[in-house]
Parts: structure tokens; sequence; C-alpha cells
């Protein structure tokens, strides 16, 4: 059953990200060489869980203090895969408690480097935005208002939990040169290109954008523990925009240069440490709010409810007990320390750092004795 399974959902996804290459004028990719990266990956298949989790560990680099940094982001040069890889979730983010926090995925030398450069204005999303390349050529989209803060801490703890996420660091300061015929990021752009407050996501060329907009009820994924937990960090740190339009698939090459995952990512956290809620009740990145939402409703017949409001699933507001504990087993190897220098990393005020971590703390706190009473009973 393990093998008919974990064959459906490879091709679940082969055909799914397929079509998408066959609309955009990209030509149709064969059944043999959508299947080629998944041949060469079997050894690496092994690795993957009676769910279907398609997760892949590697060895982290060791960066400064002897903090963990960097967890595999796929070559560094070259070309985006052209081929179809196997869907990916989830990795084993090994020793947690080592990690990073405030560099996450990335580190201080690949972060954005001035003087930056203008592009264009991306016109895409909500928010206003730019992209620019940096002194050492590198293509960054930076994103300005409300969501910068949240994005960088939310995806660096969503990194630390094993799920792949967008290189970004928040700028507090900065001069883009050679900017005109802005529109909507006009007010947060000087006469001279100065800015302030940016955060800035990396746009590698060797990474594929699938633009596949995959949803949370239906997807290679669906019934495993790893796609709840990720439900479950959505609601944690108060994502009520976790829309369909915020989640993609990136086709990424592993270390190897040969093999490809499909990783199915959140491409957008900034909707997260405010207030989950509808409409016109909702906010982010505001302490207050942050702390007096609920997060778990409750236990019953081996179902946690979630406390969620906003844009998900309602198919991910109840997760099996079994995928919480196993969650809680993960991200509560977080340090209060590392926590901390999430927020720090996103340019979060002295009382936000210790106001946010302190609840994210409570939090996870919440999910370990739900999972630990029940064991009991």
């Amino acid at each position: 059953m393990s093998r008919l399974r974990s064959a459906g959902i490879r091709l679940f996804a082969l055909l799914a990200i397929a079509a998408l290459v066959f609309q955009s004028g990209g030509g149709f990719a064969t059944a043999s060489e959508a299947a080629a990266p998944a041949q060469k990956s079997k050894k690496s298949d092994k690795k993957s869980d009676k769910e279907g989790n398609a997760s892949l560990s590697t060895k982290s680099n060791t960066g400064g203090g002897g903090k963990k940094k960097g967890k595999r982001k796929g070559k560094s040069t070259g070309n985006a895969p052209t081929t179809i890889g196997t869907p990916a979730l989830w990795e084993d983010p090994g020793d947690i408690a080592s990690l990073d926090l405030y560099w996450g995925i990335g580190g201080p030398d690949e972060a954005p480097k001035p003087p930056f450069t203008f592009d264009k204005e991306d016109m895409t999303g909500t928010n206003p935005k730019i992209k620019v390349y940096d002194a050492n050529g590198v293509k960054w989209n930076v994103k300005f208002d409300e969501e910068v803060h949240a994005e960088v801490a939310a995806s660096r703890i969503a990194w630390a939990c094993g799920y792949m996420v967008e290189e970004s660091y928040f700028v507090p300061s900065g001069t883009v040169q050679g900017v005109q015929g802005l529109t909507r990021a006009r007010k947060f752009i000087a006469s001279d290109g100065s800015f302030k407050d940016g955060m800035f996501e990396k746009r590698p060329d060797t990474i594929a954008r699938r633009d596949l907009r995959w949803p949370w009820n239906s997807n290679p994924f669906v019934g495993t523990k790893e796609l709840s937990g990720l439900a479950i960090l959505n609601t944690m740190l108060n994502n009520w925009d976790a829309k369909t339009d915020n989640n993609n698939v990136l086709g990424m090459f592993d270390d190897d240069g040969e093999t490809v995952r499909e990783w199915y990512i959140v491409t957008d956290w900034g909707g997260t440490f405010g207030k989950m809620g509808g409409f016109i009740s909702h906010s982010k990145w505001d302490l207050n709010d942050f702390r007096k939402q609920g997060f778990i409703d409750g236990v019953s017949k081996g179902q946690v409810k979630l406390h969620y409001r906003g844009k998900m699933s309602s198919a991910m507001k109840t997760v099996p007990l079994a995928h919480a504990q196993w969650f809680a087993g993960i991200v509560g190897q977080l340090t209060d320390e590392q926590l901390r220098s999430a927020f720090r990393a996103a340019g979060a005020t002295d009382e936000e750092v210790a106001g946010f971590s302190a609840r994210l703390r409570e939090k996870i706190n919440e999910l370990k004795s739900v999972g630990a009473r029940s064991s009991r009973r």
C-alpha cells in the first residue's frame, strides 16, 4: 500500500506541474522525462516515511559561534531545473537547537550587498514591491509596508521546523540607484532613492518558480503529519492570510546538482503575528493582538481543534492528535534565544522581541501539554 500511495503522490505532482509547463509554452514533458530525476534519487527516497513524506535529510553548514545555518538551498550556480522532480514538503532539520535563526536559511555572506540598482516595480500582490540588483549582481524582490517584519521572523521559524522557505533579510535603510516610474512604491522610496524598512527576498536564477498555487485540501501531502504540522504552524503564528494564492512550488536541484525536488512552500508569511480574522477583523505584526488570541480549542476523538481564523482551508482546522504530538516534538526543540533571534533579525523593538517570543513559547508549551495529557489517558 505504501508503494502505491508513493506512486500516486508522485503522479499527482508530475501531472499538475507538467500541465503548468505546457500552459506556459514550455512544452509538455513526457512521462520518461519527468520520471528521470525521481529515478536518480531512489536512494534518497528510501528516507521518506510511511505517510508519503518526500523529505530529504542533508547536512547543514556551520556558521559563526558554532551555530548551524543555511540548510540546503540547492546548488548556487547554473540554471534552474527544466525537468520535473520529486515533490517535497518537509526535511529533517537535524539538531534544531543548534540552528542560527538570526540568519536563517542564508548567512552574512549571502545577505544583500549595497549599492542597489533599480530594475523595475513589481505590481503583483497587494504590497508595494520593487526588483533590484545588489553589488554582486544578485536579484532581489524588495517589499515595503507592514509585512516586512512578520515575513522575516515567520520564515525563520518555519525553516527551523523543517519547511522550505525563500531566503529573506530585513534591511533597515538603504539607497536604490536609478529609481524611476514608481506607483505603489512611491511613498516608500524618496526622490534620491533612499528607503527605510525593506524586506529583501532573493530571486536566484537556479530556482524554477512553477507558479503552481497548491490548495491545502488537494496536494500530494494530504493526510500526512508534515502537512498537519504546517497547518499547526500557520495557526501558531496567526497567519490569517494562508490562502492558496500564497502557496507555490519551487523546482530546485539538490546539492548533487542532478536530483530535482519540487518544494511545496508557503511563499508569503506577511500576514502573521497579529490577529486572525475576517476581511476587516485581522491585523499583522501587532503584539497586543498576538498576545490575546487563542491557539488550541480542544481535543476530541483523537483530533486537535485549532483556533484558526482566516483563509486556510477549513479542512486544516483540525489535525490528528498523533500529528500534533509529532510537530510538538519538532517546534518544542526551539530555544528561547532562537525565538528572540528570529525577531531581532526582523527588526523588532526590544519590547516586540520579548513579547512575541514569550507568547510563542506559551503556544509551544500549550501544544506539548495537549499531547502529554492525551498520552496519559
